[in-house]
């Protein structure tokens, strides 16, 4: 299995900069609704990752056409015939977002049965609000074998509904279900973040009817069909923030570019907040953490707030600022998976319920390290990097479901990292 080798500390800090992939968030969620569409679906910027390539899987044995350009990052989505209805295990397993093609499906077919999808170990994670919602539209729902039974036998109907809690999959499943729905949806207590912002501009582009009528209230009136389209997925923020944690950690000078800004206004209030000086441009941003850093408290939440994502890449960085800082975690219980791995390098982070307690420390001493899921692998990755000596990071095949070119990336702004069996 796979593993890589990082010898630290980055001399200087790391330097240079990062193009900024499609963010994997957005591309999922675009892919499972291009079966509501008639026609040929065009994705450009998309994010070559592990998660992306399954989606292709999934699309593709359920029926649609796919046509991959890398070198361009583009890809073509056809539907030329009826999908298949049956969303199967040994496809879906590995990443949770495959939950989506539930909503898409269920929107273009008023029927379909999907297994239970995987992905990242991260604590409960119920759809069961997607459930009610589905309901709500008129759909009949059993649980069979680990399978998820949805059927609308005279066709959905809008009606209102209320997300207890702020969810994107849930969202973005209610409205990829709503949009061929007879009548009028709306949906309230919706998820805003950019992701679900930019599948909702994406199903305009196409025909749908979906307008904001409050903060996070969406109306959606059906329409017969949407029409084939080309799309530009949105920059990935939390690829950007992985990397400018790079910087501060290291206390080097990096850019990300191809991202917006305003989807990480929080996350660089922290950066300022914490001493990193920020040359912020349209679509880049320049982060500079030679000077000496300060502990911080922060609180995890929906957008706008502290993404959840970006949090284990955070808390590495706050485990190398002297003083005590503090992470209050409010999305996922397992989110705080990097913390018993970090302190096998030597960081002092203090665990109850959903709070973490950091006593920050000048040196980190590299460790043999297993990672768990997606950002902790990035986690460990800024640690190891900080640390001195060698970290061996294992079970890295998480990194790839969600960051492109990782290692390629990581030297080129002078990490010593290699990829080992």
């Amino acid at each position: 299995m796979e593993k890589f080798l990082i010898k630290g500390p980055t001399p200087k800090g790391v330097m240079g900069s990062i193009n900024c992939s499609g963010a994997k968030n957005a591309a999922l969620p675009l892919m499972a609704a291009s079966i509501l569409f008639e026609g040929t679906v065009v994705l450009k910027n998309l994010p070559l990752v592990n998660d992306v390539n399954t989606m292709i899987v999934l699309l593709e044995a359920l029926g649609s056409k796919i046509e991959l350009f890398k070198k361009k990052r583009v890809i073509k989505i056809t539907n030329i015939k009826k999908h298949k209805l049956i969303v199967p295990y040994r496809l879906i397993s590995t990443m949770r977002s495959g939950v989506l093609l539930m909503g898409s499906l269920l929107g273009k077919y008023n029927k379909c049965s999907s297994a239970m999808s995987g992905g990242c170990s991260l604590g409960v994670r119920a759809i069961n609000f997607h459930i009610d919602g589905f309901k709500k539209l008129n759909c009949q729902y059993s649980l069979n074998k680990g399978y998820i039974n949805l059927e609308a036998k005279n066709g959905l109907t809008g009606n209102r509904y209320k997300f207890p809690i702020v969810t994107v999959t849930g969202t973005s499943n209610l409205i990829m279900a709503s949009v061929l729905a007879k009548g009028v949806t709306v949906l309230s207590n919706v998820s805003i973040e950019p992701e679900v912002i930019d599948l909702i501009k994406f199903l305009k582009t196409g025909g749908a009817k979906i307008s904001f009528i409050g903060k996070r209230v969406i109306k959606i009136n059906g329409v017969k069909k949407l029409n084939g389209c080309n799309h530009k997925i949105i920059g990935d923020r939390i690829e950007a923030f992985s990397y400018l944690c790079a910087g501060a950690i290291t206390r080097g000078k990096i850019k990300v570019n191809k991202v917006n800004p305003k989807y990480l206004n929080t996350e660089l209030k922290i950066l300022k907040k914490i001493g990193c000086k920020l040359k912020i441009k349209k679509s880049s941003i320049l982060l500079n953490a030679k000077s000496k850093l300060k502990p911080t408290k922060i609180k995890t939440g929906v957008w706008p707030s502290f993404a959840t994502d970006n949090m284990p890449m955070l808390l590495a960085v706050l485990t190398k600022i002297k003083g005590k800082s503090e992470i209050t975690e409010t999305i996922f219980s397992n989110r705080f998976m990097a913390s018993p791995e970090l302190e096998r390098m030597g960081a002092s982070i203090n665990l109850k319920n959903n709070k973490a307690k950091i006593l920050g420390t000048e040196k980190l001493i590299g460790a043999e390290c297993i990672a768990s899921d997606l950002r902790t692998t990035f986690s460990l990755i800024l640690g190891a990097m900080a640390a001195e000596k060698e970290s061996y990071i294992a079970r890295v095949f998480h990194g790839k479901r969600g960051y492109s070119n990782l290692v390629k990336n990581l030297k080129s702004i002078g990490v010593n990292i290699k990829s080992i069996s």
